[in-house]
């Protein structure tokens, strides 16, 4: 009896060892959920106390060989206690307690419907969901792997629990972290199947009559086991299709989110208001970060402005200090203060938001800065503001309105594109920036009145409401101009344009107009902060901040726009004449008499004539060449079959400039060119980044399907009368026109005269496609977005 509980106590240790160690393995699963939410200390630490009670616990009850369904319910009962009291602060279940629990569970609910991964501070926590789940799965490991000794299905749980922030984030996990759990479920197995040989017994040494085995050989296996199937775990998700998933799911970050992937002011937007969620949080020694901006508007078409063709070279990252300011003298003063930003996860913009003069920033290789208008740009599509963290140095100036008004005209200092005024734009507006500016004898000046005349005289009214009887298609300027009621969108285009017309370049910036205070000390910018003002060009203070936008929306101006100067009483000012009288010399020629005489008495030379005629004509069809390859193979193509036409297909997908997904099934291409599409424009100018996606072009969707039906049949049928080239060539017409439409007419330019199937693949920093995205399907297609508003 003695020698029995002698055995019976030796036993203890090693239950608790298996025990310990399957809560290692749930605990280290768990601590992937880190991603879920900010404070995640308030859910792991009190999750391995639970743990160890949990595990203690079962430990001690198989020891005490109780009855397997009395372990796990007593289990699930103390874990219920214990997160009761960690919610509530009191494990004892009275009635209160528990109301507590179900209102801080219920307003877990609604923050995991209302907030995207990870949730931020500041709103009711998670922390409740996140309790029940993580004492559920160690709860779950130890019944699995010690209570029911079936150590590899534990594996299942672990999986299932590591897999969820990958499913909810997208993001893959840390793989230090896959690591230790893959090692804790290795020691778990074979400690489990050593446990399997023990009882069945050894042969005392020299007996062969006895049952005996090899415990060495049945551990070994077991690791062998176990590592083949974590390595399964590794390699099946690799080859498998997979689908997207979400647990956080729900009304909320499909209706929170704000997207700013183009952010193009459109007179014609109907701007209304969603719901004032924050979207980033800044932190500076500095003084109030108002007007932070996100992204510079360069180009108007007549009716919208758009941040216009960017070339930016790869070695521009926004990894360190940037170029001089553009613009800005070296005298005018300024002071300098660092900023942090953190993004929330609801916020998703290929723009950096940041404050105008940036002298230095840490942003990682992924970002690309644009040196003439200091904004930041995602290096590829699916790069993204969402849950991001940064920080730069921003330059603070003080500019002097003196100078200002005396400078010379900056047309000739910046690229034309800041200059430009559509020939269609409408005279009337055109006579009446002359008319509102006329009493103005400088260029700053002019400007000032502009700002006055949109912000007082002109009579114009602030007001979301109204924003729609601005009227629609091209005349929307003139209507806002003639209603005088919009939106800040419409106040900083308008007068831009305006700008322009009298000679001063212009840009449209958008970003965030005034934060408010965060109760952790930073700045919280939020969705009903986003703004719209114009950015005015002076040399040797560079682009300037006006605000036209009434007080209704913006309460204060820049103190220089509202400076006084002395009457000029000269009819010429030099901001004036310094732009026209120059113009007379840039049109001088060469005296013509002096040009006769020379031609008249020198000889023709013929020979560097012809030499230079048939070297261009060479070149000329060296150029040419690509293109008429590209042409004859597609000749060729069309005169085939439904293979050809396929092969055809791809190249018109290269030479466009997206990546193939070789190796694929056509219903897997088919899935990512469907992607790819875009609505072709029947008339007027393409945007610079149409939508894209099967919806947008559901003709060409359809005839893309019809493509990919036909050459999956055409493999098996083996009949080239049915599957010939010329029954699909309309289907391939409707496919190629909607992938033209998706990208820039320079890039279609670019694909009819040199076609990257016949020269090679072209290299750029922004590719325009990944093919991540291209394999995954994209997440929550169902969430309407907020675009960009002011």
């Amino acid at each position: 009896m003695k020698a029995s509980g002698t055995t019976s106590w030796s036993a203890l240790p090693h239950q608790l060892r298996v025990a310990f160690i399957a809560l290692l393995a749930g605990w280290a699963t768990i601590l992937s959920w880190r991603v879920l939410t900010d404070g995640f200390a308030e859910v792991g630490i009190p999750l391995l106390l639970i743990g160890v009670v949990l595990a203690a616990m079962g430990a001690v009850a198989r020891w005490s060989r109780l009855p397997a369904p009395a372990i796990m319910a007593g289990q699930l009962v103390v874990g219920g206690l214990l997160v009761l009291g960690t919610v509530t602060g009191s494990p004892v279940p009275t009635p209160g307690n528990v109301d507590a629990f179900l209102v801080a569970l219920d307003d877990a609910l609604e923050t995991s419907r209302n907030y995207a991964a990870p949730v931020q501070a500041g709103v009711p926590p998670v922390y409740p969901l996140l309790l029940i789940g993580g004492a559920l799965v160690v709860w779950l490991v130890d019944v699995v792997a010690c209570t029911l000794r079936r150590a590899p299905v534990a594996g299942l749980v672990l999986l299932a629990a590591y897999t969820l922030p990958v499913a909810v984030t997208g993001n893959a996990v840390s793989w230090w972290l896959f690591v230790v759990i893959a090692g804790l479920f290795l020691a778990l197995v074979f400690l489990q199947h050593s446990d399997h040989v023990t009882s069945w017994g050894r042969a005392p040494d020299g007996e062969k009559g006895s049952f005996s085995v090899r415990t060495g050989a049945i551990g070994n296996t077991a690791l062998a086991l176990g590592a083949s199937a974590i390595a399964l775990a590794v390699a099946v998700p690799l080859a498998v299709p997979t689908m997207t998933m979400s647990v956080f799911d729900g009304n909320g970050p499909g209706t929170r989110e704000v997207e700013v992937k183009d952010p193009m002011i459109d007179l014609r937007r109907d701007l209304q208001r969603g719901e004032d969620i924050p979207l980033l949080w800044v932190t500076t020694a500095g003084p109030k970060p108002s007007y932070f901006r996100i992204s510079v508007l360069s180009r108007f078409n007549g009716s919208s402005w758009t941040p216009g063709d960017r070339e930016i070279p790869e070695t521009q990252t926004a990894t360190g200090a940037l170029p001089t300011l553009d613009g800005v003298a070296t005298d005018v003063p300024r002071k300098e203060f660092a900023y942090d930003v953190r993004v929330s996860p609801d916020f998703r913009s290929t723009w950096l938001p940041t404050t105008e003069q940036v002298t230095r920033i840490s942003a990682g290789t992924d970002w690309r800065y644009d040196v003439s208008t200091r904004d930041f740009i995602g290096a590829n599509d699916d790069v993204t503001t969402a849950g991001r963290t940064y920080d730069f140095t921003g330059a603070q100036l003080t500019y002097d309105a003196e100078s200002m008004n005396t400078a010379v005209s900056g047309a000739g200092s910046v690229a034309g594109i800041f200059t430009d005024v559509p020939s269609t734009l409408n005279n009337e507006i055109r006579r009446l920036a002359a008319s509102v500016t006329a009493d103005a004898p400088t260029r700053f000046q002019k400007a000032q009145l502009l700002q006055q005349w949109f912000r007082r005289d002109g009579g114009f009214r602030y007001d979301v409401n109204q924003v729609e009887s601005a009227g629609n298609g091209g005349a929307d300027l003139m209507a806002f101009l003639d209603d005088r009621v919009g939106y800040c969108e419409q106040f900083a285009a308008s007068m831009a344009i305006m700008a322009r017309v009298i000679g001063i370049p212009s840009r449209v910036a958008v970003g965030f107009l005034e934060p408010e205070k965060s109760t952790n000390g930073s700045w919280e910018f939020s969705a009903h902060d986003l703004h719209a003002w114009p950015e005015l060009y002076f040399p040797g203070s560079g682009w300037v901040r006006f605000e036209p936008t009434p007080a209704a929306r913006a309460d204060n101006v820049p103190g220089y726009t509202d400076a006084q100067f002395e009457a000029v009483t000269e009819a010429p000012t030099p901001s004036a004449s310094s732009s026209t009288e120059l113009l007379p010399e840039r049109g001088e020629t060469a005296d013509t008499d002096t040009s006769t005489a020379s031609e008249t008495t020198s000889s023709i030379p013929w020979v560097p004539i012809v030499s230079g005629v048939l070297g261009l004509a060479l070149l000329v069809l060296l150029l040419l060449t690509p293109r008429l390859v590209r042409t004859s193979r597609r000749r060729r193509r069309l005169a085939g079959d439904i293979e050809d036409l396929w092969v055809e297909l791809r190249d018109v997908a290269r030479d466009l400039g997206h990546a193939w997904p070789e190796g694929r099934s056509p219903r897997r291409a088919g899935e990512w060119l469907g992607r790819l599409l875009a609505a072709p424009v029947a008339g007027g100018e393409r945007p610079d980044r149409p939508r894209r996606g099967r919806d947008e072009a559901p003709e060409a969707a359809h005839a893309l399907d019809r493509l990919v039906v036909a050459l999956e049949r055409s493999r098996y049928a083996r009949d080239p009368e049915t599957f010939t080239a010329d029954r699909f060539a309309d289907d391939l017409s409707l496919v190629e026109e909607s992938l033209a439409a998706a990208v820039t007419p320079r890039e279609a330019r670019r694909a009819t005269w040199w076609p990257a199937s016949v020269v090679g693949r072209r290299t750029s920093w922004r590719p325009r496609s990944r093919s991540r995205r291209a394999e995954t399907p994209e997440q929550d297609t169902g969430r309407t977005v907020d675009e960009l508003v002011g």
